[in-house]
């Protein structure tokens, strides 16, 4: 069957939409799991990380969560639009038994070809990182993610508001 030329163009247009949100996905996918790699070296000894659901329930002796550590997991199609991902970092308890595990959810939006992240529920957000991210630009996220989680912890209205916001959770 020909197609008019309209719908030639919705054709197209269509089809840049469909290729545009497979390369976000894939793009931050990628990003997300070299942070969450990157992390327990960045914090350095005695550290540990998993990629754990932005939502909901998590246990860490699950490990990562792999692509259920991102909002795209249970959504069926994907969209040209922010994706979240939770990270939990393990935080050894002062009298050394266990380990406290925060979650911290960090957005990736893609705007044309950078993405921007934002950490938790800070004001600050990480602009400008190249599609092709580099080492420094994942050690630039995890540093927000240390400064974001430090700054929280210090103040118990800044985890009651980030809690609140759903951008902040304990297990």
């Amino acid at each position: 069957m020909a197609l008019s030329e309209r719908l030639k163009i919705l054709q197209d247009a269509m089809s840049a939409y469909s290729d545009m949100t497979v390369k976000s996905f894939r793009t931050i996918e990628a990003l997300g799991d070299a942070v969450v790699r990157h992390l327990p070296i960045y914090l350095g000894e005695g550290s540990e990380a998993r990629g754990v659901p932005p939502e909901g329930e998590y246990r860490e002796e699950v490990g990562d969560y792999r692509g259920a550590k991102f909002s795209t997991h249970d959504k069926g199609t994907l969209r040209l639009a922010p994706i979240q991902m939770g990270v939990a970092v393990g935080i050894p308890r002062t009298n050394g038994k266990g380990k406290f595990w925060p979650r911290v959810v960090l957005e990736f939006e893609m705007i044309g070809d950078a993405i921007t992240v934002r950490i938790g529920d800070s004001p600050r957000a990480l602009r400008g990182i190249p599609l092709n991210f580099s080492e420094d630009d994942v050690e630039r996220v995890c540093e927000e993610i240390h400064e974001y989680i430090r700054a929280v912890l210090e103040s118990p209205v800044k985890v009651a508001t980030a809690v609140g916001k759903g951008k902040l959770g304990f297990l």
